[in-house]
């Protein structure tokens, strides 16, 4: 994806993603270096992703740390199975309409 924007979507994906594999370690700083995001910016998008029911935030003395909930297992689920659909429509190398 480098040099491409990354749309809205990919974003939440990647930080379920992130959060999903770090399982009570999913504090901001971590998410933040794993989906290459300013701290400042990736906090808006939890605020967002806890707003939709899809993160749950845990308060610890060190911090906070976010899980994902079942509602937020099903957006990833949902997303790559879109995404490998979509993939199916990509042309092959060398055919009309691939880079």
């Amino acid at each position: 994806m480098a040099g491409r924007r990354r749309e809205r979507t990919d974003l939440f994906a990647e930080i379920l993603e992130v959060v999903h594999r770090s399982p009570g370690r999913a504090r901001v700083t971590r998410v933040s270096y794993a989906v290459g995001m300013p701290v400042d910016r990736l906090k808006l998008l939890l605020e967002q992703l806890t707003a939709q029911g899809l993160l749950s935030v845990r308060t610890l003395p060190r911090g906070a740390t976010f899980e994902l909930t079942p509602r937020g297992r099903e957006f990833l689920d949902a997303y790559w199975r879109m995404r490998a659909l979509l993939g199916s429509f990509e042309p092959a190398p060398g055919e009309p309409g691939s880079p």
